[in-house]
């Protein structure tokens, strides 16, 4: 109650806050997906799920049981719009857990969170079915019911959509069935069978609902039996004992019975317990065998039977319908605002039939566990499942609240958002505790959020803090963030010890506080601050904290004023920071209390505190009387039995002040008040509070007040009538208290007061909360007296009877009917009137009143139960008859009108205006213009279509194919409006279009065509011919087989398929070849490659994996498309060496002379064969350059470790391992290091004792040979020569100093007396062997001696080196030095040190050789020689190219010299032209030659090779650079590249030549011409066929075609045009229109047009003259340069290779290794000259500007019925034969008839800038295609297949834009070829001086002669 009084003390301050404020929403579905999802697995699905929101939430999907769902490629797809994609996949894709798995959409924002309605998941895989006819034995005269039978697997997908009687097609009609023929879901009705019926056939027509697939039955009939003998009725239908359907739907229930006599069908439907005979309505009609009800209400779920009764017996059959409806549910509010404490209250309505369980949610948590349930805390309960009640609401309740309501079939859901208005403060930051010392700031910060926003406050130990007593150094304030929490902070400067304490921070608002306390301790004895008196409320809980400072403090204690420690009696404890709780305060407890502070060290500081204790008051319960009734008087006292005075009373009504109007009177005393009611009402009833308040506390008692009051009337029941099938409503609405309970009755029977409760069968009475009754379609049967009740329990019950009449006006069941008739035959028409008597009925006939006054027409009526039956007779039937009659029905309650459609029916006229409009490869559509249909509608068309046979004379229709078509199954059309169009004489014609299938491709037909009524077939029209289109071959290559053909090389070779498969011009093959080894997939790994030709039956594979299993799979294609794919079939390729090097390559010691090698094998993708063992290769890396340098050995093994034995000790090796097949070696893997383990090393090398002094020798000696280990120190021995066993011996540790490790001076030896010497050496492994022992005697007169030793070193050239020549004797010898026996001074490079030592600085070759140091004093001589080699780097190699592939190039060298070390490997560097940074791969020593692998196709490359050896790398050798094999994408034929229609364009992109390396980026895009704008088509990878789609009819469009491969790209511009809508070509493109925008041509000036045009004149003819009277092959060879152009000509004695090449059979190899052969694809460019040409000069009226040279030659026409030209002489036909090759072959088969070809070529290499007069009609090919090619400015390069390693035979990337314009018509016009591609002079004919255009022109046929023969070699 206070509560809501502070509620409304501070309604204003919140409603402003909130005003200010920017409020978020959560989110809302604005599309939510459906219940059930199904799709077929070839279509795929798409779930939508859209929300709105602020912020705009996110939305992502979930499974039921939360987790996320992902994108999983090739099968589910979350879209960034929301959308969840389910892909179209194969069979064996399916996946429960994607495809049959429950989904939901999740929205979320910071506001909260929503789930959507679950999403049932079915993908449907699809599976091969069949429908069928069920029919049973049926007698005549009863009705037949046949069933459309479809397989469950697929009956939830398939309906019936048709059937057919014969080949005429039975439409559904619900709208009318009172037809013979009644279709109704699958089943069809046949009434009163007939015998001829029986020898009908019927089929039904179904549809797949998810793949649009349609089905037909097989062809069934029934059988029909006559009557014989008497029989009890039998009903035929199957029993189906329960039936639902869905609101909204309709539902027919069958009921066929049978027996003799022939059985009264009757149908009922329980009410009230009572089967009632059904009634027609408005949406249920009623007839013998069939009762339909239309629109299904849940009213009309119950029990329905049908009857069939005869004289003998009767028959019944129940179905119980239930009526299902969709699930709805809606939450309200669906916006809450609660404050912070307050309850919220949230109501779910649901709806639908049948209801489950409902489920609340809490930002998608489920809150409760259903019906009646409670969360954890108890604050949120779920009150009979449709009721969500949150208590004290706080901030985590705010959110998106939902309530999900569902069946076994969907489920719904709605939301609401519920927001925190006012909200208690919540502490967001506090502060902690402290200590400090004194002097430095301190800041405490606090912050809170709440609504209104908090304000603080700051206590010091319980006491609020005034800055203004505390002085300057405080400060205290506050602010409002940016996220709207309050914040506060209190500053002290300079902190002393007395500012210590427990502070706190106080929050507070309208709706409650919260507190924050720390204590800042501040270093300082203790101190005990004075505060002001405590006030504690008597029953509460108190905490008196003691106002201490000083730090650190040891103790806190309290004791009573009067020095006793707290009493007992006290319900009192110590709490934390030493304050005192007192649970439960009493008066007693007032008083002093003393609080004592010690510090750690003993100090100690007290203080009184003054505790007063307030009493609050205590209100006495009070209530009101529970029987008050209107009228009478009350009153209540509320009075106070304790408490300190003085109290004050205040009076509240439902939370608000008690209104004036009431006239309630407060009286009051000192302790207690009362209410007066003089006079109570209803207004009075509420909640009364009574406030009382001291200065202690505030107390409340609330006691609520109920006046009761009888009913009475708000609005009074009324008399009321309604119209049948309308809605009734009965108001009756009611007041009182408590409120009444209102019941409606109904009279039973005719007895004024016999009034029974209404019973809601069915759901068809609704009854309202304010008392109204509805029923939404009232019948005759609602029609009586009602009574409404009223009853509260006070008083008499209101009650009142009224009348409902319930009118049926004049109506029909149905709205029209169609009735047919034979011309001359009498016909009734019938008119079935419903409604109250007295009904009018008035006949019109085409709107005009009938004259009945004639013998032919006549009427009657008859009354029925349900109203009147009137028939029209009409005697004789005559065409005027037909039309429309309306027959009008009046009654006092309404009209009615009833249409019959009266058709008279005749024969038909044959149809008109028949048409070809669209051909395609198997069918063709058809036009025409329906004739006079006979006054009786069509029932089709029988199409008849022969092939067309020149040979066999005229069509033999006699064989002709017919095809019935149904008037329903036509496609109306075509370019009049409406399908229909005006004639002369103003009448209507329909035209129809169809579609004629079961034609072949490629095959002409004549058409004709009959129309067909009810009555007769009309005569065939006249035939029209078809040519059908080409289409994809329908059958693959035979006999597909592989051989192999080498190491990753196979041989594949094939048959064509059938020639009546090709469906067209057979133009090639594509084989497609895949890995088929473990984990390689035909999508990811497989290759395709085109081979042009239908003959070319054979194909090399390279570039393969080795000892692979590959499929390979081939295809034909035509112009159009390509064929199926044939069977696989598999080979293995041959073994080659492993790919890889092993793995994991590891290496041990084991000994000092043992290691330990394992391994891996190679990954088993790349073992390239078997293998057969590994090869171990170990290398010791010795540390000098000695003579012995490194030696690498080989192991064999077959295992994958080994033991080697043998080893250096203590040296380390490099181990690398490979792996080897039967075909060789494979990779290396890369070194491995180990190092042997020490042993005891090997004796020194040398050793020598020289005489010194008298005592003094010296002893040296050269480092062990094999030192096994670190040499620590030398043992240097010597004793006495010839005593045994006594000897003495010196240590010498090895410090560094390679020269005074190595000698030792004995002394103190006698002088004259032989002395024994011998030293060994000592490693970790202890001491080794010693030397050999050698003699010397100490002598002073000591001769000259060397202690240095003769060697031989290696060095690498440029190192420094010092030889040393440690001279001794006595007296001391001088060193000198001698190089190559001549004395060495001082020099640049030399230097002799003081010590006599030799220091070479720089070592070359020219300090190579012997280098002595002589030594000589007056007593001996001594010498030592060094021999001094210099060790070179290897030097530069030569690289020589092998072959080249299109992804490999092999390379070969020679080893170079070494420099004196064996080398140790190569690193060759490889880059493309256009790279910067080189590929390095590291060689072995052993390999002179590599394939560099995974290439660009057609790319140069530069490649270089660097040998290296212990010294360092040699020179690099010199660049080379090749390319690989492959040349940019090359044009096709535009007639096998683009097929066109009058609406798209189809573009063969497989035609497309890719120059060798496979096209990998595509970009199509057009426009028509005139347009400026580009419209991209396609942009990506490489595709096989595209179709332009929605392009305007007679039209010219420009293509622009960008294909990229490896090698390069190519710009293609097409001049495309669309047919005309009857297929029909358009004029050609004005010339001026095409070359708009493109290349300028380059001009060339007048007076160089004359003498360039009488060169060509002069050259034509000359030519022409030569070739006819010398015939020579010399000048022969313009045509067929290929025999006498170089070696690789054919020789003329190999008759079967040229009859190969005559019959278009290629040749096939793997990739030259040498060839300079060039693949210059001209055949775009160039046609084959006719035998049967002519050649002639342009005129000078149609040269061109530019100075162009034309020769023109002209193919002569020849009618189609006539024969060729007469036979050529024999060595004419072989001279045709010798330049044939099927991809080149242009003869008078391939030019069209009548056919004029123009070659041009321009003086500058650009477009004409002018048109031959010859070429004044552009005529389009076949396709109505137009090529344009466009060259860059940069001069021409060659195209090249194959590349050589000559340097001339570099391909380089280019950019090749290609331009022709092709213009071609078969119709006799002629036809002209622009080419502008120059190429290199020809040299057979350079002894004659022609222009340099003609000089292009011949060199260039040459070439293309030449690659004839070439190209019949292709290269994979």
């Amino acid at each position: 109650m206070e509560n809501a009084i502070n509620h409304v003390n501070h309604q204003s301050s919140s409603f402003q806050w909130r005003f200010c404020q920017c409020q978020d929403h959560g989110p809302v579905f604005l599309q939510e997906p459906p219940s059930r999802l199904v799709f077929s697995n070839s279509t795929g699905a798409s779930a939508p799920c859209s929300a709105h929101g602020f912020p705009p939430p996110t939305i992502s999907w979930h499974l039921t049981d939360g987790s996320p769902v992902s994108s999983i490629p090739n099968l589910r797809l979350p879209m960034d719009n929301g959308s969840l994609v389910f892909l179209g996949f194969p069979a064996q894709d399916y996946r429960q857990d994607v495809h049959g798995a429950a989904y939901r959409c999740r929205a979320a924002n910071n506001v909260g969170v929503v789930l959507s309605r679950e999403m049932h998941v079915t993908a449907v895989v699809w599976q091969e079915y069949n429908v069928q006819v069920s029919g049973t034995r049926t007698s005549v005269s009863s009705t037949a019911i046949l069933s459309c039978v479809v397989p469950p697997a697929v009956k939830d997908y398939v309906i019936v959509n048709a059937w057919y009687k014969d080949d005429s097609m039975l439409l559904p009609g619900p709208s009318d069935t009172g037809g013979r023929f009644v279709v109704t879901g699958n089943q069809l009705h046949i009434r009163n069978v007939r015998p001829e019926d029986a020898s009908a056939r019927f089929s039904c027509s179904t549809e797949n609902m998810l793949t649009s697939e349609r089905r037909r039955s097989p062809p069934t009939k029934f059988q029909v039996i006559e009557n014989i003998g008497t029989s009890s009725p039998r009903i035929t239908t199957p029993h189906v004992p329960e039936l639902t359907v869905k609101r909204g739907g309709d539902v027919h229930m069958s009921c066929a019975a049978e027996g003799n006599p022939t059985p009264t069908v009757t149908w009922l439907r329980e009410s009230e317990g009572v089967f009632r005979e059904v009634q027609p309505t408005l949406r249920t009609s009623v007839s013998s065998d069939l009762l339909s009800i239309r629109r299904v209400e849940p009213s009309d779920s119950g029990r329905w039977a049908c009857r069939a009764e005869s004289a003998l017996g009767e028959r019944t059959q129940e179905t119980r319908l239930l009526v299902s409806s969709h699930l709805s549910a809606q939450l309200h509010p669906q916006l809450q605002i609660v404050n912070s404490g307050g309850t919220a209250v949230l109501n779910c309505t649901v709806s639908g039939d049948p209801l489950g369980p409902v489920q609340w949610l809490h930002d998608g948590i489920p809150v409760g566990d259903g019906l009646d349930s409670a969360s954890s805390d108890g604050r949120a309960r779920v009150q009979g499942a449709l009721s969500l009640v949150l208590t004290s609401v706080r901030r985590t309740d705010a959110g998106m609240y939902q309530c999900f309501v569902r069946n076994e079939v969907e489920s719904a859901q709605a939301s609401a958002e519920l927001r925190l208005g006012d909200t208690a403060p919540e502490l967001q930051y506090t502060f902690i505790e402290q200590a400090l010392r004194s002097g430095p700031a301190v800041s405490l910060r606090c912050s809170a959020s709440g609504a209104p926003p908090p304000r603080f406050q700051w206590l010091l130990d319980g006491q609020p803090l005034m800055t203004m007593s505390r002085g300057l150094r405080y400060q205290i304030g506050q602010y409002l963030s940016k996220n709207g929490d309050m914040v506060s902070h209190l500053n002290m400067s300079s902190v002393r010890s007395e500012d210590g304490g427990l502070y706190s921070c106080k929050a507070t608002n309208s709706l409650g506080e919260m507190t924050h306390t720390a204590r800042l301790n501040i270093y300082g004895p203790p101190y005990v601050r004075s505060i002001s008196p405590i006030r504690a409320v008597a029953g509460r809980e108190i905490v008196l904290y003691c106002p201490y400072s000083g730090y650190p403090i040891s103790s806190v204690k309290w004791e009573r004023s009067n020095g006793n420690s707290i009493p007992a009696n006290v319900n009192s404890h110590s709490g934390p920071e030493g304050s005192l709780i007192i649970s439960r305060v009493e008066s007693s407890h007032a008083g002093a209390y003393i609080c004592t502070v010690t510090a750690a060290e003993g100090q100690q500081a007290k203080r009184d505190i003054q505790l007063i204790v307030n009493n609050p008051p205590e209100i006495e319960p009070f209530s009101f009387s529970g029987n008050l009734q209107e009228g009478r008087r009350a009153q209540v006292s509320c009075s106070v039995t304790s408490g300190d005075m003085p109290v004050y009373f205040s009076w509240y009504k439902d939370g608000l002040s008690i209104p004036a109007s009431l006239q309630v009177e407060e009286r009051g005393a000192e302790f207690f008040s009362n209410l007066v009611f003089k006079d109570v009402s209803s207004r009075h009833s509420g909640l009364y509070t009574c406030v009382a308040s001291n200065s202690a506390a505030k107390v409340n008692f609330t006691a609520e007040l109920i006046v009761k009051v009888p009913p009475k009337w708000i609005n009074e029941p009324q008399d009321t009538a309604t119209l049948a099938g309308g809605v009734l409503s009965l108001h009756c609405k009611t007041r009182g208290s408590p409120p009444p309970q209102i019941i409606w009755l109904k009279q039973q029977g005719q007895m004024g007061s016999d009034f029974v409760p209404l019973v809601n069968l069915g759901g068809r009475f609704k009854f309202m909360s304010n008392g109204t009754m509805m029923v939404e379609s009232a019948s005759s049967y609602d029609e009586g007296q009602y009574m409404c009740k009223a009853d509260n329990g006070i008083g008499t019950p209101l009650s009142k009877v009224i009348y409902v009449s319930v009118n049926e006006p004049a109506r029909f069941e149905s709205s029209s009917k169609n009735v047919t008739a034979r011309r001359n035959e009498p016909i009734t028409l019938v008119c079935d009137v419903i409604g109250d008597n007295p009904i009018q009925i008035q006949w019109t006939h085409n709107l005009n009143r009938l004259d009945l006054n004639t013998y032919r027409l006549s009427t009657s009526e008859v009354k029925t139960d349900s109203g009147l039956r009137s028939q029209l007779f009409i005697s004789r039937t005559d065409r005027q008859d037909s039309g429309v009659y309306k027959c009008q029905a009046v009654n006092a309650f309404g009209h009615s009108d009833h249409l019959i459609y009266l058709s008279v029916q005749e024969k038909p006229d044959p149809p008109h205006s028949l048409l070809v409009l669209e051909v395609g490869s198997r069918s063709a559509r058809l036009g025409w213009a329906q004739g006079f249909d006979g006054n009786s509608p069509l029932l089709g068309y029988a199409v008849q279509h022969s092939p067309l046979n020149i040979l066999q004379g005229p069509v033999h229709w006699d064989e002709a194919v017919v095809q019935n078509i149904s008037i329903h199954s036509l496609i109306k059309g075509g370019p009049i409006k409406n399908n229909m169009i005006s004639t002369s004489s103003n009448e209507l014609t329909t035209e129809y279009e169809a579609l004629v299938s079961g034609l072949q491709p490629h095959n002409s037909y004549a058409v004709r065509i009959q129309a067909i009524n009810q009555i007769e077939q009309s005569e065939y029209t006249e035939p029209v011919i078809v040519k059908t289109q080409e289409e994809a071959p329908s059958e693959p290559p035979h006999n597909l087989q592989i051989q192999t053909a080498g190491p990753g090389e196979l041989h594949v070779t094939w048959q064509a398929p059938p020639r009546e498969s090709w469906n067209g011009d057979l133009l090639g093959y594509t084989v497609t070849w895949y890995e088929l080894s473990p984990g390689a997939g035909i999508t990811n790994t497989s290759r395709s490659a085109t081979v042009n030709g239908w003959s070319s039956t054979e194909l090399t594979l390279t570039g393969l994996k080795k000892f692979t299993r590959y499929g390979v799979v081939i295809k034909a294609f035509n112009g159009v498309a390509a064929g199926p794919t044939s069977a696989p079939a598999i080979a293995t390729t041959q073994e080659g060496v492993p790919e890889a090097a092993p793995l994991g390559v590891a290496c041990m010691p084991l000994s000092p002379v043992g290691i330990k090698v394992s391994w891996r094998p190679p990954p088993a993708a790349q073992h390239g064969g078997l293998i057969q063992g590994y090869k171990v290769l170990y290398t010791p890396q010795l540390r000098d350059l000695g003579e012995h340098d490194n030696i690498g050995e080989v192991k064999r093994i077959s295992t994958t470790e080994t033991y080697i034995h043998g080893l250096h000790k203590y040296t380390n090796y490099s181990i690398q391992v490979l792996a080897y097949t039967n075909a060789g070696d494979g990779k290396r893997s890369f070194p491995v290091f180990c190092t042997t383990n020490e042993d005891t090393p090997s004796p020194p090398q040398k050793i020598k004792a020289l005489a010194m002094t008298g005592d003094l020798i010296l002893v040296s000696w050269m480092p062990p040979l094999s030192p096994n280990g670190v040499i620590s120190h030398y043992t240097v021995y010597h004793r006495e020569a010839g005593r045994i066993g006594k000897h003495s011996s010196h240590t010498v540790s090895v410090d560094g100093n390679k020269h005074s490790d190595l000698m030792f001076e004995v002394r103190n030896l006698a002088e004259h007396q032989l002395y024994e010497f011998w030293v060994s050496a000592t490693s970790g492994s202890g001491e080794g062997e010693p030397t050999s022992i050698i003699t010397q005697g100490a002598n002073v007169r000591a001769p000259g001696r060397i202690a240095s030793f003769s060697q031989v070193i290696r060095k690498p050239v440029g190192s420094q080196l010092l030889l040393t020549c440690h001279a001794v004797g006595n007296p001391p010898p001088r060193a000198r030095w001698l190089h190559r026996s001549t004395t060495i001074t001082h020099a640049s490079h030399y230097q002799v040190t003081s010590e006599g030592n030799l220091n070479i600085h720089k070592l070359d070759t020219t300090s190579s050789g012997n280098f002595t140091c002589s030594a000589l004093n007056l007593f001996g001589e001594d010498s030592i020689t060094y021999t001094v080699i210099a060790i070179l780097p290897p030097s530069s190699t030569t690289l020589g190219l092998q072959f080249t592939t299109a992804s490999t190039i092999k390379i070969h060298w020679q080893p170079p010299n070494d420099g004196g070390s064996p080398i140790l490997g190569y690193t060759l560097f490889y880059k493309t032209e256009t790279e910067t940074t080189w590929q390095v791969i590291e060689l072995s020593p052993e390999v002179n030659s590599y394939i560099l692998e995974s290439l660009q196709c057609g790319t140069l490359y530069m490649i270089k090779l660097q040998a290296h050896n212990r010294v360092a790398a040699g020179t690099i050798s010199e660049i080379l650079s090749t390319s690989t094999r492959g040349s940019v994408p090359r044009s096709p034929k535009p007639s096998e590249f683009v097929v066109s229609n009058s609406t798209s364009f189809k573009l063969n992109l497989y035609t497309w030549r890719d120059g060798g390396c496979p096209i990998s980026k595509l970009k199509v895009e057009y426009r028509l011409v005139g347009e400026l704008h580009w419209i991209v088509a396609a942009e990506g990878p490489m595709i096989d066929n595209l179709v332009l789609s929605q392009l305007i009819a007679a039209q010219w469009y420009q293509l622009r075609l960008v294909l990229t491969n490896d090698a390069g790209t190519t710009n293609a511009e097409l001049h495309v045009d669309t047919t005309k809508e009857n297929g029909g070509r358009i004029p050609p493109l004005d010339p001026s229109i095409a070359l708009a925008g493109g290349v300028q041509a380059n001009g060339i000036g007048g007076s160089v047009l004359l003498p360039v045009a009488s060169a060509v004149l002069l050259l034509a003819a000359l030519f022409l003259l030569g070739c006819i009277l010398i015939r020579t092959r010399r000048l022969r060879c313009l045509f067929h340069s290929r025999y006498s152009r170089d070696d690789r000509k054919l020789s003329e004695s190999n008759e079967l290779e040229r009859e190969k090449l005559r019959e278009g059979q290629k040749l096939y190899s793997s990739s030259s290794i040498n060839g300079n052969e060039k693949s210059n694809d001209d055949s775009s460019e160039l046609y084959e000259i006719s035998p049967y040409a002519t050649f002639g000069a342009a005129t000078a009226g149609a040269r061109s500007s530019g100075g162009e040279h034309a020769l023109h030659f002209r193919t002569f026409g020849m009618p189609d019925n006539e024969a060729g030209p007469a036979r050529l002489p024999t060595n004419h036909r072989k001279h045709r034969r010798l330049h044939r090759c099927d991809t080149f072959e242009y003869d008078e088969s391939t030019l069209s008839k009548a056919m004029t070809v123009e070659m041009r070529t321009n003086h500058f290499g650009g477009l004409p800038s002018g048109r031959s007069s010859s070429a004044g009609k552009s005529l389009r090919s076949s396709g109505g295609a137009a090529w344009e090619r466009r060259k860059h400015r940069d001069p021409p390069t060659t195209d090249s297949d194959d590349n050589s390693d000559s340097p001339g035979n570099t391909t380089t990337k280019e950019t090749f834009n290609s331009s022709i314009y092709l213009n071609s018509r078969g119709d006799g016009d002629s036809n002209s070829t622009r080419v502008s591609s120059p190429r290199t002079g020809c040299d057979t004919i350079s002894n004659i001086a022609v222009p340099p255009d003609i000089t292009i022109l011949i060199d260039k046929y040459q070439q293309k002669k030449e690659q004839e023969r070439r190209e019949c070699t292709i290269h994979v």
